[in-house]
């Protein structure tokens, strides 16, 4: 009986330490990490005075092995309106936190905001790191700092109002395929609109029409109002996605500004006879293209498209467009290897083919296109070459700024490379000079005021601006 009860307490013993050696295979190469079960944590609630909701998310532990987190922390600590709850303790730092092989814990996030308080940006972010054997894994934490609208991946229609700002966040769509469609978004004068880091207003069958006037434009801008550490909030470009329109309905943008998005308008492949139309619309500092046509039927009078990274205005591949008076200028701060202008009849498929898609037509009516560079004009076009066809394309009475032998489009009393002296092109102001070599050379048209509402005189200043 004693040798079994020795041989007994040896057993339990040995699988104790079993156990124990199990339980303590502590991973602590930084070949092992953990996982989260969300990336993003949005606070979607709207709070009208000072609140404050809970959300959590899980953190796992997927290896053979115990894992050691060795901190989890807000970036912004001790500033953040967030706080986070671990194993029952708030705050924003915790060190050393295990989780056994399989294992896995919760995380509870807390924000306290007051939506009212205007100093605050229009959504607050912040993000939970968490370093692990060397790892780095973050959650972004997002809740709104303002009262507004906030447009969260949805069908929008109807009217958006003045009376607060709109937020969007992720998709706004007026139509979505195999969704709704041939609906109808109106934005009235002076509303303000706001994309969050690569929102979009998505236009799909569907008509928009922005109803702005000169004291009070619709604005569509970034959701970060607040200035970066060493520049402008204004001065960084590709803060959001833009507007994006895809098979739209006759749709019109009157008096609007768009700012510092990746594609301010991009059109693509309309319908026969459905039109976007552009009266008095400033697109400045995106960060591909303020306009992006593919197909398209657009006309555009009165219009500045200016200082992108890359292009000002890149018109491709056949629709029906038209330009009168609009300015088409980059002077960008940055290094820029892109022509302002580029106009393009064809595109390479994937198999390397050339695809020759003419415009039906395309006129360019008392238009500047100038910039820093040294050719800002670029018209990349095969014309008659492939198909017999030649492409229907008039640029009359415009200042064109290259360097190129221009072909297989018509030029009619076109002046290159003239000094056209806008302003003030660091500070976005493109207004003409009296040094500027291009007033009273326009053509005769039914335009008979300016981007400012300024009345013509005959004969016409090129550009969206007449001097005054």
């Amino acid at each position: 009986m004693k040798i079994k009860h020795i041989i007994y307490l040896i057993t339990i013993f040995s699988s104790l330490q079993i156990l124990s050696c199990k339980k303590n295979n502590l991973l602590t190469s930084s070949n092992f990490n953990i996982e989260t079960s969300s990336d993003t944590i949005l606070f979607d609630t709207l709070f009208t005075t000072i609140g404050s909701t809970t959300k959590r998310f899980k953190c796992y532990n997927h290896n053979s092995g115990t894992i050691n987190i060795s901190n989890i922390s807000l970036q912004n600590g001790t500033n953040s309106p967030f706080r986070i709850n671990i194993d029952g303790e708030s705050g924003v730092d915790f060190k050393d936190i295990s989780i056994l092989e399989g294992d896995s814990i919760f995380i509870f996030v807390e924000v306290t905001i007051d939506p009212n308080g205007t100093s605050l940006p229009l959504v607050v972010e912040d993000q939970i790191i968490f370093e692990t054997n060397g790892n780095f894994n973050k959650v972004v934490l997002n809740a709104w700092g303002q009262d507004a609208y906030f447009h969260v991946n949805e069908i929008v229609q109807g009217t958006w109002t003045n009376d607060k700002p709109h937020v969007i966040y992720g998709v706004a769509a007026v139509g979505y395929p195999s969704l709704d469609s041939n609906l109808t978004l109106t934005i009235e004068q002076g509303t303000k609109i706001h994309g969050h880091s690569n929102a979009v207003l998505y236009v799909y069958k569907s008509t928009l029409n922005v109803n702005g006037n000169l004291n009070n434009p619709v604005v569509f801008q970034q959701d970060r109002t607040e200035d970066y550490l060493l520049y402008s909030a204004d001065s960084i470009a590709g803060q959001w996605r833009g507007l994006y329109f895809s098979n739209a309905l006759n749709s019109t943008i009157t008096h609007a500004e768009i700012k510092n998005a990746i594609i301010g308008i991009q059109i693509d492949t309309f319908s026969l006879n459905n039109y976007v139309s552009l009266n008095k619309v400033k697109i400045h500092n995106s960060l591909y293209s303020n306009i992006l046509s593919q197909g398209s039927n657009l006309s555009a009078t009165n219009c500045l498209f200016a200082n992108s990274n890359n292009y000002s205005a890149f018109l491709s591949i056949g629709g029906d467009i038209n330009f009168e008076h609009c300015t088409f200028s980059n002077y960008s701060s940055g290094y820029r290897t892109s022509p302002a202008f580029v106009f393009k009849d064809y595109y390479e498929s994937t198999n390397g083919q050339i695809i020759f898609r003419p415009f039906n037509q395309a006129n360019f009516t008392n238009c500047i296109i100038d910039g820093n560079s040294t050719t800002d004009f670029v018209c990349d076009t095969l014309g008659f070459d492939i198909s017999g066809i030649l492409t229907n394309v008039l640029f009359d009475h415009c200042s064109l700024k290259t360097e190129d032998t221009i072909e297989n489009i018509v030029l009619n009393n076109c002046l290159f490379n003239p000094k056209i002296h806008f302003k003030n092109t660091e500070e976005w102001n493109f207004e003409l000079t009296d040094s500027s070599q291009i007033i009273d050379i326009g053509k005769s048209s039914n335009i008979s005021d300016d981007i400012e509402n300024n009345s013509r005189s005959i004969p016409n200043d090129l550009g969206c601006y007449e001097y005054q």
